[in-house]
């Protein structure tokens, strides 16, 4: 059975990006399509996505995406009958929030059931009233938003959200020191084993890390970055490895195995022209 192509983006903050993203079967896009999350800004992301040939595209909403977080001042419902409707269904497109979701076409030969995580959650950022925050662990809030977050009984394959996990891809540049992912997420990813995990949120820390779990219980049994962008590179002094977008796990240990993917699209610097590219996860389920 030939392996799923699933194209990853986040933190495209009202960038069109259609010319830049790869063929495959699966598009994910991890939050932060707007700036500012009007029902303008969101129209434009949703035309774009929509137009994208993949047969199924995730999407889950980032901090930036005010218009789809239905407990915030600038909740506009209209944006999220955008994304749920029968015509964002047609064109492939599945808008998650909380929730897990089967799919069984997701390729022109799906090898057969393929469970979804999606949750746009995220811990408060730089103490602005963001969309989908929560006050970080150990506040209530924290426990709250991940309380229906699967476990390994529910046999999730990818699991999607917007702001990483504490210890995986969640570096931040000095300038942001003290900011972190989230540690109740992280314990609930460990329960759950997925075999990917796509985020971004935190620009700078785009890459690839591939985890390793241990035979019994929860812990890492090691990790490795398989990818880091040039900006963390940079001002980190590391050597390596190569920021390279496009990986093949042909034969990926469910159970012990997850792959996580930060796939922020945006730099530390929106005025520069330079983005992070796509990140391409070619994975045999």
């Amino acid at each position: 059975m030939p392996p799923v192509r699933i194209v990853c983006i986040s933190d495209t903050h009202n960038d069109d990006r259609r010319a830049d993203i790869p063929d495959g079967d699966i598009f994910i896009h991890a939050g932060d399509m707007t700036d500012w999350g009007t029902l303008t800004e969101l129209q434009d992301a949703y035309n774009w996505i929509s137009s994208l040939p993949h047969k199924l595209k995730i999407v889950v909403a980032g901090n930036h995406d005010f218009g789809l977080d239905a407990d915030h001042p600038r909740y506009v419902p209209e944006a999220v009958e955008l994304f749920t409707s029968d015509a964002a269904k047609a064109a492939g497109i599945h808008y998650l929030n909380q929730q897990v979701q089967t799919f069984t076409d997701y390729t022109s030969d799906s090898p057969g059931e393929l469970r979804v995580y999606g949750n746009p959650r995220q811990p408060e950022f730089l103490g602005k009233p963001y969309a989908f925050i929560y006050r970080p662990f150990p506040f209530e809030g924290s426990v709250e938003a991940w309380k229906d977050a699967p476990t390994s009984n529910d046999n999730v394959d990818i699991w999607v959200m917007h702001s990483p996990p504490y210890g995986r891809l969640d570096a931040i540049t000095a300038k942001y020191k003290g900011l972190t992912g989230c540690q109740v997420q992280v314990r609930k990813i460990a329960a759950a084993k997925p075999l990917l995990c796509v985020f971004g949120h935190y620009h700078f820390s785009w890459g690839v890390e591939r985890v390793r779990w241990e035979e019994d219980g929860d812990g890492v049994s090691s990790s490795e970055f398989l990818s880091l962008s040039p900006e963390r590179k940079l001002e980190e002094g590391r050597d390596g490895p190569e920021s390279v977008s496009e990986f093949s796990f042909p034969q990926l240990e469910r159970g012990r195995e997850t792959i996580f993917v930060n796939a922020a699209c945006m730099t530390m610097n929106k005025a520069s022209e330079d983005r992070n590219k796509p990140i391409v996860i070619n994975l045999s389920l």
